[in-house]
């Protein structure tokens, strides 16, 4: 159960929203299992949760949620957690691993693959739509991958200055350059 004990329309919608990142892990190359496991972690209260429990809150088999939790912990989207006195794996989201949970490397495997589609169509007409269509892609990437790091960099020094803001009321000072 989400949250204590949610109302009938309350659990609806965390149904609902759980579906959703499975379908959005689905269309980024994930499972859709991945997801709901993953918009359920996301979600839960206790955050810490068993295969079981997450089994049950999603009305899926214990195996199918097993799977799921073992490939989100090899990507490190999750951790398992042991807790005294609890028999099984428990498992919850990594705070601070954004990254990972966004999948920005696959920017990286991305580029490669155009990169190798570039070469294979060289001798061709480049003028062809579906080659622009490359080359900007290609663009696109490289874009991202300088902009990626710095992006990244900023949003640690702003989530460090929130939680350091939170010992010193007051400070609305923000380093990604609003206030």
């Amino acid at each position: 159960m989400l949250n204590g004990k949610p109302t009938d329309d309350r659990r609806r919608s965390e149904r609902l929203l759980v579906e959703e990142y499975g379908l959005l892990f689905e269309e980024m190359g994930g499972t859709r299992m991945e997801g709901r496991v993953m918009g359920w972690l996301l979600l839960a209260e206790p955050p810490v949760q068993s295969l079981t429990q997450i089994a049950a809150g999603l009305g899926v088999s214990k195996a199918a949620v097993s799977t799921a939790a073992r490939s989100l912990l090899q990507s490190g989207a999750v951790e398992r957690v042991s807790e005294p006195g609890r028999r099984g794996d428990a498992y919850r989201s990594i705070p601070g691993n954004l990254e990972t949970v966004l999948r920005i490397d696959h920017v990286t495997a991305l580029g490669r693959l155009v990169d190798r589609s570039l070469e294979l169509v060289a001798g061709r007409d480049q003028a062809q739509s579906n080659y622009m269509l490359l080359h900007e892609i290609r663009e696109f990437l490289d874009f991202l991958e300088a902009e990626i790091p710095g992006l990244m960099s900023r949003w640690r020094a702003r989530l460090a200055q929130q939680r350091a803001g939170a010992d010193a009321p007051g400070d609305t000072t923000d380093p990604g350059g609003t206030t």
